[in-house]
């Protein structure tokens, strides 16, 4: 019968071990970079979107400042216009012309890619 013993080693888990604990602290102030690149990307999106009167609704699709605590990320834009969630939903005299909702879809993927981009950054 053959001899199945066989060995494996790993060398360079000390400097993988430090990267990771690195990019660990460092983490929500890369995924708040990437989450501001996301609210700029989408409130883009929904100004190319929104219908345009006086064009006042499209002017205020605002990205709010990215909010980050030591286990959380959050950022939100919004539509400043009192008439956007009539434009966002439609009324019985009004048909919808969604904006808001594309954009945060649309830009959903792009903030995949920009938290792998910016983590790759600290990691590699």
């Amino acid at each position: 019968m053959a001899n199945s013993d066989f060995n494996v080693s790993f060398k360079g888990l000390d400097d993988l071990y430090k990267a990771f604990n690195v990019a660990g602290a460092q983490a929500p102030d890369h995924v708040a970079i990437a989450m501001k690149k996301t609210l700029s990307e989408a409130s883009d999106r929904s100004k190319r979107l929104a219908r345009v009167d006086t064009g006042y609704m499209r002017n205020n699709v605002i990205a709010d400042p990215v909010k980050k605590n030591k286990n959380s990320v959050v950022g939100t834009y919004t539509s400043r216009a009192d008439y956007s969630s009539y434009n966002e939903y439609g009324t019985y005299k009004m048909s919808a012309q969604p904006f808001m909702r594309p954009g945060a879809i649309a830009a959903t993927p792009f903030f995949y890619q920009a938290v792998n981009d910016e983590l790759n950054k600290v990691v590699f």
